[in-house]
This record gives C-alpha cells, structure tokens and sequence, in this order.
C-alpha cells in the first residue's frame, strides 16, 4: 500500500500541472494559452484564435528551466528569439507568473536584483509589482483548490491582458 501511495504521489510530482486559459485584450477574447509546469521546467505557448488571424497573427513559446528564459514569438510573418534579460524587458510578466508557479511559494525578489519586484499576499490573490517594468504595473493571480495554476490572471499595464482558466 505504501509504495502504490508513493509511485501516485512521484507521477503527480513527475507529470506537474497544465493549465489551458483563455486570453482577453481588454474585455475581447483573443487567444488560448497552455502552461504546462513541471517540477524544474515550465513551458508556456500561446496563439491568436483562428478567427482572427487575419487581423492579428501572433504565436509565442516560452521555456523556463535552470539554464534560463527562453522565447520564440511570431507576430504576422516576423519571427523572433529572446533570452533571460530580453524577456524581462519584453514580456516582463511572462517569466514573474511561471518563477511564482514554479516556486509554488512567494519567491526571495533578493535572489534577482537585476529584475525587481514586490509581491503581496492577500488571502487567494497573490499581487507582483516589478519594479522597474515600463509595460506592467502589476500582475494580480487568483488562486483556488491547492493548485499551482492561477484561476485567473490579470496583467494591468499599457495593454491590460485577463488569463480566465478554462481547463
């Protein structure tokens, strides 16, 4: 009984978690993304819905794993790489919402100085503040049932962007 109690709780470990949300501008729905988290490695990808490619075509994929931040994005026809810093410039809130998942706790903002940010707790929301971001004020995560995976996500900044969990 103990080692089936064991071989269940390493293959939840082992598998993670993955979480599909769907993507609001504002209040119109654009797109899907899929964070699938793992014990050491996230990855994130993301697209506009069929529908509207014709007016706005955008794909990114997103790996964070001990080496760093990795991202590919492809916008209409441009494709493009970025790394560690250039992510934290470009997308500030993409690597602070998978290091806070992946931690699964309130990271230590002193291991990176190089990229600031506060973090408040308040019962089921956790709220981010990086400090030093021109693009996001603050990310504010909705936490529910134990999971690693926000129920909802908002990104307040020059664009504001809702992540709702739909499986």
């Amino acid at each position: 009984m103990l080692s089936v109690l064991l071989f269940l709780s390493f293959s939840v470990i082992s598998k993670g978690e993955t979480g599909v949300y769907r993507a609001y501008v504002y209040f119109i729905p654009v797109g899907e993304i899929t964070f699938d988290v793992k014990k050491d490695k996230a990855f994130v990808k993301g697209e506009t819905y069929k529908s509207l490619k014709w007016l706005y075509n955008y794909t990114f994929r997103f790996e964070a794993n001990s080496d760093g931040y990795f991202l590919y994005e492809k916008e209409n026809k441009k494709e493009k790489i970025y790394k560690d810093e250039q992510i934290k410039k470009k997308k500030p809130w993409l690597p602070l919402i998978v290091k806070y998942i992946m931690e699964g706790k309130k990271p230590d903002s002193e291991k990176d100085r190089n990229f600031p940010y506060r973090i408040e707790r308040q019962k089921d929301r956790v709220i981010i503040y990086p400090l030093k971001s021109k693009k996001v004020k603050k990310i504010v995560m909705l936490l529910k049932n134990g999971s690693r995976l926000p129920e909802r996500i908002e990104i307040e900044g020059k664009i504001d962007i809702t992540l709702e969990k739909i499986r």
